[in-house]
């Protein structure tokens, strides 16, 4: 009888052994790499920006959908409370021209991935912010990044001003459950860059494939000279920088049909974390963290809300299309 109990007690223990492993690999582990360096240089960004002044007047947001997170998923070896993860646009804003960054997604990919809020007033402003919009660009090509252009009515003649790598058009199944049809793509001349380029005044993509192939920065010098760096999910949170502690391997690598390259998105988020030490200033805008977003817009560096021009009296308004509703709870 002694037997069984030492046997069972020794199978408990190696599974609680096991288990403990595992749960370290899977939302703990977070090894920087001791060689390599992303190239991050301030006064690369700011000399491809251009003139001080050109930049847009405001930044605005538009927070489409909300859902929550474990803090450990999202940064590794935190805590177990929840967090805000929102789906986002954004809206660059000069006087006579206008960027969207990040198209969120639309009501039906709000849903399947548990969104508990969805706004469809802001679906709407999306889509007429989009239309209206010299240029598009997202950071990466993820449904909840590219999703908003590409399930728009009209996506086919929105490509046209959206300025896509050719990472991020021929996606291989990232941007599901989108697809570019064949004869869109090859229609499409992608925008092929390394390093830096400049897509407006005061705006600069930088090339940082890791947490997918098409992965991108994007600085944005504002008209004051205040600065900006839209980190998409090379930082979901803002404490991925703060921390130096990226999202978790359970997502990084398990969730999802693609995983990220970690080295290279450690490499990235450690390459923030010295650029805002140096300067202070500087504004990391990460992916998905309500909380920062909120924080921001208390602080006026972000625009609640995409302000669009009422439209003329005989231009028809455009609908927020069949994809906004049913509509989710309000936040």
């Amino acid at each position: 009888m002694r037997g069984w109990v030492r046997g069972i007690a020794a199978v408990l223990g190696i599974a609680a052994i096991a288990l403990a492993v595992a749960a370290y690999w899977l939302f703990y582990d977070n090894l920087l790499p001791k060689e390599g360096k992303f190239p991050l240089d301030l006064a690369a960004l700011r000399a491809a920006a251009g003139p001080v002044g050109a930049g847009p007047l405001r930044i605005e947001i538009e927070q489409l959908s909300h859902s929550n997170a474990p803090r450990i998923a999202m940064v590794a070896g935190t805590d177990w409370e929840t967090v805000d993860l929102v789906r986002a646009s954004y809206r660059l804003v000069w006087p006579r021209r206008s960027v969207i960054v990040d198209t969120a997604n639309p009501f039906a990919i709000a849903q399947q991935k548990g969104a508990r809020c969805y706004d469809p007033a802001g679906w709407a402003r999306l889509l007429r912010a989009m239309d209206e919009a010299d240029a598009i660009v997202v950071t990466h090509e993820h449904a909840d990044h590219i999703g908003g252009l590409m399930a728009a009515p009209d996506a086919a003649r929105l490509l046209a001003k959206a300025r896509l790598t050719p990472e991020q058009v021929d996606a291989d199944g990232r941007s599901e459950p989108y697809r570019w049809p064949t004869s869109v793509r090859a229609r499409y001349r992608p925008l092929v860059y390394r390093g830096l380029y400049a897509v407006a005044p005061g705006v600069v993509l930088v090339h940082a494939p890791g947490h997918t192939p098409g992965s991108q920065l994007v600085y944005v010098r504002r008209a004051d000279g205040h600065e900006f760096l839209f980190a998409g999910d090379a930082a979901s949170m803002l404490d991925n920088v703060r921390l130096q502690r990226i999202r978790s391997r359970y997502v990084t690598s398990y969730l999802g049909n693609h995983a990220d390259d970690r080295r290279a998105v450690m490499l990235q988020t450690m390459a923030m974390h010295r650029l805002v030490t140096e300067t202070p200033a500087l504004t990391i805008v990460p992916g998905h963290d309500g909380a920062t977003f909120e924080a921001l817009i208390r602080r006026g560096l972000l625009v609640r809300g995409f302000r669009l021009t009422p439209p003329a009296p005989d231009q028809p308004r455009r609908s927020a299309s069949s994809s906004a509703a049913p509509r989710l709870p309000a936040r």
